[in-house]
């Protein structure tokens, strides 16, 4: 009997948090991501709200050009939270020996980010052998094909039918701050009938990037 036994072998994490600092001083320990020379100011704090000021900064505010951008002033200034976290980094199909049968695992996704421009979860890399590629939408097997592809569900997902896996695929994204924010990845693979017997694996690089 011919089969294929096709492994997802690793699912790497990584985080990319835009920089906005440029110089940072920092001891045993203490770390000091900004600094400014003013005349005034410090933290307010209330039952709701927390108020940080500064007076006398010079030449603050936002300014933008093409490919760069300048947040002067130590109000302008911000560090953020980003993690990106998973439940499992191998799915195993196991032998795909019943043609027309549809094989699919889930691997859960949860961002957690502070960033006021949100994040972005997305495919930044793919590698090795795998079925072909669903291409129309829904990994089923129909007319005696082998397919293979993603599907994902959640709040903030960015599309909702079974997808061929590409480097740039977004899978969610969202514009304000996530607080563990939750997607869950289906990976799904069929095999046809006269599928020649292989063993397939395939490396995908998952990144997490706050918004800008």
């Amino acid at each position: 009997m011919q089969s294929n036994r096709f492994v997802i072998l690793l699912i790497i994490m990584a985080l990319v948090v835009p920089s906005v600092v440029l110089a940072a001083m920092s001891s045993t320990n203490y770390y000091i991501y900004a600094d400014s020379i003013d005349f005034g100011g410090g933290v307010g704090t209330s039952t709701s709200y927390n108020l940080q000021d500064s007076l006398g900064g010079y030449s603050v505010g936002i300014s933008t050009s093409t490919s760069y951008q300048v947040r002067a002033g130590y109000q302008a200034a911000e560090i953020g939270r980003l993690s990106l976290t998973l439940d499992g980094s191998n799915i195993d199909f196991g032998t795909l020996s019943s043609a027309g049968v549809v094989a699919s695992s889930n691997i859960v996704a949860v961002v957690d980010t502070n960033s006021v421009t949100g994040y972005t979860l997305s495919v930044s890399g793919v590698s090795g052998s795998s079925l072909t590629a669903v291409t129309d939408g829904i990994v089923d097997g129909a007319g005696n094909m082998s397919e293979y592809g993603l599907a994902v569900s959640g709040s903030h997902i960015a599309y909702s039918n079974d997808t061929a896996i590409i480097n740039g695929l977004v899978m969610s994204s969202v514009s304000v701050p996530a607080s563990f924010d939750t997607t869950t990845l289906t990976f799904k693979a069929v095999r046809s009938s006269g599928a020649a017997a292989a063993s397939l694996s395939q490396n995908i690089t998952l990144t997490a990037a706050a918004n800008i």
